[in-house]
């Protein structure tokens, strides 16, 4: 496992939604075990009666600046708020990743539709750590998308939680790597070598051609 000694730690202001009155998810529902898939998709809005908070603070570490083929990291999401962290709940969150795979570490986190979310006893905390697997093949950049929410612990989601959204985006590697011990590979990227110094280094002081010698 991979875990970056430099704690890349990225941090985003929070992003403010105005959510309508229309949407299906009535505000009163709390999803102390967990949240994923179509009920996350317009973030946490049964809290803060459904706005982004800028008092939210979501704090991503362990990502790379770039990420390696089939390399597991180990990922700590946590949030900050002005929320005190009081009664039967503390916070919550949903990780998604267009990229690898995630997997829980501990039975705070738990993982549905392929997206990381807390589970009941991972609802009592705001800081979660989860496992993160890069693609096995080099697919290019991937997001990481995070919703996380601070509440007052009352049992009902309300105008007295506090909830926000950040996303961070990693460069992968390009392109199909080189392996030399495959066969035929070896002798074809020779070939390559021996044309391309035939045409910038050779041609051009022969004027385009190659003479022919006689041999005695």
């Amino acid at each position: 496992m991979k875990n970056n000694g430099g704690k890349y730690v990225w941090k985003v202001s929070a992003v403010a939604f105005l959510i309508v009155s229309s949407l299906s998810i009535p505000l009163t529902n709390a999803f102390p075990s967990g949240i994923s898939g179509s009920t996350v998709g317009n973030g946490c809005v049964c809290h803060g009666a459904g706005l982004a908070s800028e008092d939210v603070q979501i704090d991503i570490a362990g990502l790379p600046v770039e990420w390696e083929i089939g390399e597991e990291y180990e990922i700590r999401i946590s949030v900050e708020s002005t929320v005190p962290e009081s009664g039967s709940a503390f916070g919550g969150f949903n990780l998604l990743a267009d990229g690898g795979s995630l997997s829980e570490r501990d039975g705070t986190v738990q993982i549905q539709s392929g997206e990381a979310t807390h589970t009941e006893v991972g609802n009592m905390q705001r800081e979660w750590v989860i496992s993160w697997i890069a693609p096995d093949s080099p697919t290019g950049d991937v997001e990481f998308r995070v919703y996380a929410n601070a509440v007052d612990g009352d049992g009902a989601a309300g105008i007295g939680d506090q909830w926000s959204i950040m996303s961070v985006t990693i460069e992968g590697p390009e392109g199909e790597p080189i392996y030399l011990s495959e066969p035929g590979t070896a002798r074809a990227v020779l070939v390559g070598l021996g044309v391309a110094i035939i045409l910038v280094f050779i041609l051009p002081d022969t004027g385009g051609r190659l003479d022919q010698r006689d041999e005695g």
